[in-house]
């Protein structure tokens, strides 16, 4: 394929917790608010599969504080990659589309991406309010039907592929799993490498946005970036059927 105004559009999906935070914001908040146990034994019900993301972020949040007010600064001042903002100035002069799909606590991704001068990208994540009875979680972006993830990274994936567009996923743990099977084009690092690795799936590695942005310009120039494929479901309420 040459490098045409047939190209297809690039859709460029990013996980926030450990990839544009360069550390783990949600587990960092539950450690810091609640015992060393509560939080392991949750985590470890987690990745045995014993209960999804939706289930493990409800259990978080009763951990939190009672208040906004007693929340970690953690919250409010966190490492970023540095590299994260050239590359979406990057590819938004160059007409993708960037959103970043978090599948955390949520309620930081968008005031920290502001404190960057990145308050227009779209966000999907869940939603965590303060009531008078203490901090509740809702899930906006969760699958319709699926009650397994908090937020359906993998959905995402699949409204940019049903519009033509090749997706690009850019992550680094677990629950980035089911996007990264989907995906056109993964990155990942740490444990989601891994799991990629097990499970035979094509990724790139990276370490910061600039070797994505160096991977996707040389991609642009050879003309190797297809259309969206279909893959098969590895989640979801398709599998039961």
């Amino acid at each position: 394929m040459s490098p045409t105004s047939e190209a297809p559009e690039i859709a460029i999906l990013v996980d926030y917790d450990g990839t544009i935070a360069t550390v783990d914001v949600t587990d960092e908040l539950v450690r810091t608010s609640a015992s060393e146990r509560q939080w392991l034994d949750l985590e470890l019900a987690y990745r045995r599969g014993d209960i999804g993301s939706r289930a493990l972020l409800r259990a978080e949040t009763r951990l939190l504080p009672g208040t906004a007010a007693d929340l970690p600064d953690l919250a409010r001042d966190q490492p970023h990659d540095p590299t994260f903002v050239p590359f979406v100035e990057y590819a938004r002069a160059h007409g993708m589309t960037v959103e970043v799909v978090s599948d955390g606590l949520g309620f930081f991704v968008a005031p920290a991406l502001a404190t960057l001068g990145l308050g227009g990208l779209p966000v999907y994540s869940a939603a965590l309010g303060y009531t008078p009875t203490g901090p509740e979680i809702t899930f906006p972006n969760g699958h319709p039907a699926c009650q397994v993830c908090g937020t359906c990274k993998r959905q995402r994936v699949l409204l940019h592929q049903a519009a033509g567009r090749h997706v690009v996923f850019i992550g680094d743990g677990y629950s980035d799993q089911y996007a990264a099977a989907h995906a056109d084009t993964v990155f990942a690092k740490a444990e989601l490498a891994t799991i990629c690795e097990r499970r035979g799936l094509p990724f790139q590695r990276w370490r910061t946005f600039d070797d994505v942005h160096a991977w996707l310009t040389q991609a642009q120039a050879r003309g190797a970036l297809s259309g969206p494929v279909a893959r098969p479901y590895v989640c979801g309420p398709e599998t039961a059927r």
